[in-house]
């Protein structure tokens, strides 16, 4: 974690940061995926359905995108959209995949 964030994790939590962190992950395979298929925005929210000015917010960071707006987009880019949410350290694992 770089100084910046362990420093804004001291006044707004670690938890947090970190799910900024993992909404700007999200966001970059979005943009990256869209890219190599040489898709605009606009091609991307035609297909899943969405306005564009949501694909231009989830890929700048400015939003957190529902999970139904996430599904739209993986079927939109033919990418698995999958939940990992490892519990009881790592023995339980709850997949969601499209």
């Amino acid at each position: 974690m770089s100084d910046f964030f362990k420093r804004y994790s001291d006044i707004r939590g670690v938890d947090y940061v970190e799910s900024l962190q993992l909404e700007g992950r999200i966001a970059a395979q979005i943009k990256t995926k869209r890219q190599k298929l040489n898709m605009t925005q606009q091609e991307l929210a035609d297909l899943a359905g969405i306005p564009k000015s949501t694909i231009g917010r989830i890929e700048a960071g400015s939003t957190s995108p529902k999970v139904e707006t996430l599904l739209k987009i993986s079927k939109a880019i033919e990418t698995p959209f999958i939940i990992d949410g490892t519990l009881d350290n790592g023995n339980n694992n709850l997949y969601v995949q499209t």
